[in-house]
This record gives C-alpha cells, sequence and structure tokens, in this order.
C-alpha cells in the first residue's frame, strides 16, 4: 500500500494575548513584540521565519492592546506616510524587504477581551483550521537562531513521520524547572517519541533535561485535548504543554531537537542576549559590530 503524504503545513498560528510584564513600563502601552531587536520588531522575525519555512497565512491571537501588530504588517499607508516614503531611497530600500513579506504572506488578526494561557488562545484560531489540517505554531518571544528556522526543521520531520512535532533543548538539570520537559520514550539521534511531558518540574524530578523551545507543527486534534484542560485547568491557565502532555498519552507526538539554540526575547536580559546575536549575525553591519565586541572584551 502506498503511504499517504502529509499535507504541507501553510498555516501559522501565533498567540499574543499576554500583556509583557516582564517589559514594563515598556509594555504599558506598546506591545513587547513590536519593540525593535536590531533593526525591525521581534514580531517581524517570527514572521520572516514562517515565510522562509514555506508558511502562507499567519494567525494572530491578539487583546485589545496590539492592534498595532497588524497595522504594521499590513498594505494600507496614510497619504503623507507614502508621500514621504516615495520621495526616500531611504525609506523604500528599507521598506523593501517588509513590502516582499506582504506580498507573500496573508494574515488574519483574531481578537480576545481575556487571557487564559496560550493554549486558550490558539483553541480561538481553531476556525481557521481546516479539517485534517496540520498547522504551526510559535510562541511570540521565541526566535529561531539567523538562518536556522526551526518552523522549517520540524516541518521537514513531520513530512517523513506524519505526526505532530515539537521544537525541544537541552538544558542543564539545575534550569529545568522554567519549562515544560519531555519524557522520551524512544530516541533516534535528535527524533524522540514523547512519552509524557511536565510543565516545570523540579530538577531532581525531571524525566529528561530536554525542554520546549516554543515551535510546533500540530494537528486539529489538539483542539480536543485544550477543550479537556480547560474543564480542569492547572493554576488557572489553558496552557498547550498540558493539551500537549494529554494528547502524547493515546496518539503519536514527536519532539525534535532542532539546530541551533532558541533565543528567548521575552525577559529584559535575555533580550539584550539576543540583540547581540542578531546584530553579529547582521549581513550589512555584522561585521563591524564583532569588531565593536572584540575591542568592547579587550578594555573590559
Amino acid at each position: 500500500m502506498q503511504k499517504i503524504k502529509p499535507k504541507q503545513v501553510t498555516k501559522l498560528i501565533i498567540p499574543l494575548a499576554g500583556f509583557g510584564t516582564r517589559f514594563l513600563p515598556v509594555s504599558k502601552n506598546y506591545p513587547k513584540e513590536m519593540i525593535n531587536l536590531v533593526d525591525r520588531p521581534v514580531i517581524q522575525y517570527l514572521v520572516e521565519e514562517a515565510h522562509e519555512s514555506g508558511i502562507k497565512e499567519i494567525i494572530f491571537v491578539l487583546n485589545y492592546s496590539k492592534d498595532i501588530i497588524p497595522q504594521y504588517f499590513s498594505k494600507h499607508q496614510h497619504p503623507h506616510q507614502k508621500k514621504a516614503y516615495q520621495n526616500s531611497s531611504a525609506a523604500k530600500e528599507n521598506l523593501a524587504e517588509l513590502d516582499d513579506l506582504l506580498s507573500k504572506i496573508k494574515f488574519h488578526k483574531i481578537k480576545k477581551t481575556t487571557t487564559l494561557g496560550d493554549g486558550h488562545s490558539i483553541l480561538f484560531a481553531k476556525s481557521k483550521i481546516g479539517a485534517g489540517e496540520p498547522f504551526a505554531v510559535t510562541m511570540g518571544d521565541l526566535l529561531s537562531p539567523p538562518g536556522k528556522p526551526f518552523l522549517k526543521q520540524l516541518i521537514q520531520v513531520y513530512q517523513k513521520t506524519g505526526a505532530p512535532v515539537i521544537s525541544v533543548e537541552k538544558k542543564p538539570r539545575p534550569e529545568v524547572n522554567k519549562f515544560g520537559v519531555i519524557a522520551p520514550q524512544k530516541s533516534d539521534g535528535r527524533l524522540h517519541l514523547v512519552g509524557g511531558l511536565v510543565e516545570k518540574p523540579k530538577p531532581e524530578e525531571a524525566p529528561s533535561t530536554m525542554v520546549l523551545t516554543g515551535k510546533y507543527i500540530l494537528t486539529p486534534a489538539i483542539f480536543r485535548e485544550i477543550q479537556k484542560v480547560m474543564k480542569n485547568p492547572a493554576s488557572g491557565e489553558v496552557r498547550l504543554a498540558d493539551a500537549l502532555a494529554s494528547y502524547a498519552k493515546n496518539n503519536t507526538l514527536y519532539a525534535y531537537e532542532c539546530e541551533g539554540k532558541i533565543q528567548d526575547t521575552g525577559n529584559k536580559l535575555d533580550f539584550l542576549k539576543a540583540t547581540v546575536e542578531f546584530a553579529a549575525a547582521h549581513k550589512v553591519f555584522g561585521a563591524d559590530f564583532k569588531k565593536f565586541l572584540q575591542s568592547f572584551t579587550r578594555e573590559v
């Protein structure tokens, strides 16, 4: 019997309904996802990763304070803006990459009035996903390293296995209490069959040192698991990690150690680290920035 080829992954859900409390006061009236990282907002890196991975549609799940995000990815410009941009060669050059994205990706927005966890936000996007249609999810503050889109790597794994797959990374055991941790049932190199998943375990009780890094290829079956979690949410939140743990009990779920290290931008210190990493990899001034870092290190 000929093996049925998995459907293409062309849609991405990005849950963005949080309030960015770790970035106060700047996030009081300004989404943390729109904070500038080197020369573009954090959210644009996620959209660029999606495009590089073959995604055609992106679904933003937002709270009332984040209208600026879909506005940023809108082709509409104020007449005065349009005139200024047309008269500036520098503006045209700087906007060229963004304009290219806008021409290749369709954006949807879903508004929420409540914030009950990332799983709850993902469930809100259910109407945008077809029956049997696989889809990607990325958290809004976790970036793939330059040149190594995690979503692309996960999609390649999904095309081979036909089963949902999540990104993981090995961490020192004392640090695993900050993350969701998988219990691998069977492993083949970087690929692991998930036997269970524990959210923020004590280091000595963690089933492994492989933690979730915020990138997922899922199928609509996960929506049923999220609805189960909603009936009895842990800590008052409807978390995707809990739904994945429930799913793995009776279904095939893989975890993949992607090539490269995930870059967190969800707190101030990690944001500074991300700024250095992405600046050093910048195609225009990365080389000069590395020289600056070397001279700065010598001075220190």
